[in-house]
């Protein structure tokens, strides 16, 4: 049987919360901008155990969900216009696996709800902002879903294979499949419990790995192409052009940073992408406890793990002779 720490500060963190669920008549639920799977997947996990206690409450996304997700998805209806949040009148407002409010995508609704007195809570396991009144923050766990399955357990939630399912999504999303750093102790217990609770991880693996994009292996092949290795850091960077996913979707990209960090010699793994609006987001991995990419990715304003992280600006990607720039 799955057991966590008796002394954890979670434990009357978990408390407030469970009186703050009973006591709300209307929830929201967000995540950051460009949802992984450990997102999506704590929306999922957090709707349906909202669903099974009756209590009304919406979901939140900056975008549409992404067909690559479905398998996650629950009955209730997700908004992705931030218009129609800023119509309701919320009573409890949880964010989850959101390092920050600028990474919501409705940073400003959020803002404006806050100081209309909404209770804000924010459950992550990135290095945080703690940007709400009730902070469930853990860096050490494996994923943020892992951190909802530790809430379930202490409030003795009976956990069905479907929400087994999901909670062990966003773990093995984040754990790339149990082999990089996060993977701990910890993860390993958690997985077993959740297997012996229905969770389908054959299926889950199948999913992650899923992609059947007809114009993948052109995609991945630019990407390779353009493959560049600095000798002097070890580092390994790649870059992504907005005609690169034309039609495949975001997901056509899932992995590439883990792919790169694979590369022998290597320290330090980057993938930076520009979108067609002009956006260009920058995923990091760091394969050396020297380097901190989180610190990194903060100075631009986005978020992360030592290991794992990210950060968005505007601009374009440019050649110049044999190097690529941001202008």
């Amino acid at each position: 049987m799955f057991k966590i720490n008796e002394d954890n500060k979670i434990i009357s963190q978990a408390t407030i919360l469970a009186e703050k669920i009973e006591g709300a008549t209307n929830i929201l639920i967000f995540t950051h901008k460009d949802p992984d799977t450990d997102a999506i997947g704590s929306l999922m996990v957090m709707s349906r155990f909202l669903s099974k206690r009756g209590k009304n409450h919406q979901i939140f996304l900056s975008m549409p969900l992404l067909e690559r997700f479905f398998y996650l998805k629950e009955s209730v209806r997700i908004i992705d216009d931030k218009t129609e949040i800023k119509r309701e009148n919320f009573d409890l407002i949880i964010g989850l696996d959101c390092s920050n409010l600028d990474w919501s995508g409705i940073e400003e609704v959020l803002v404006r709800k806050k100081a209309e007195g909404v209770f804000f809570v924010n459950i992550d396991h990135h290095p945080n902002s703690n940007f709400a009144d009730l902070n469930i923050v853990d860096k050490g766990k494996a994923s943020t879903t892992l951190l909802l399955y530790n809430l379930f357990v202490l409030w003795k939630v009976e956990i069905d294979e479907r929400t087994a399912t999901q909670i062990l999504a966003g773990l093995i999303a984040d754990t790339n499949c149990f082999t990089n750093t996060a993977t701990g102790p910890e993860a390993y217990f958690a997985a077993a419990e959740l297997l012996r609770l229905g969770a389908r991880y054959t299926y889950v693996v199948s999913q992650f790995q899923r992609n059947d994009q007809s114009n993948w292996f052109a995609t991945w092949s630019k990407i390779l192409s353009r493959l560049t290795k600095n000798d002097k850091i070890n580092l390994a960077y790649s870059v992504v052009l907005p005609e690169d996913v034309e039609g495949g979707g975001s997901g056509i990209l899932d992995g590439a940073t883990n792919f790169l960090s694979n590369l022998s010699g290597i320290r330090m793994a980057m993938i930076i992408k520009e979108s067609a609006s002009g956006e260009i987001k920058v995923s990091m991995r760091s394969l050396d406890g020297k380097i901190n990419v989180a610190k990194l990715a903060h100075v631009f304003g986005g978020g992360g793990h030592e290991k794992a992280a990210g950060f968005s600006l505007r601009g374009r990607i440019e050649r110049e002779n044999r190097y690529w720039q941001i202008v």
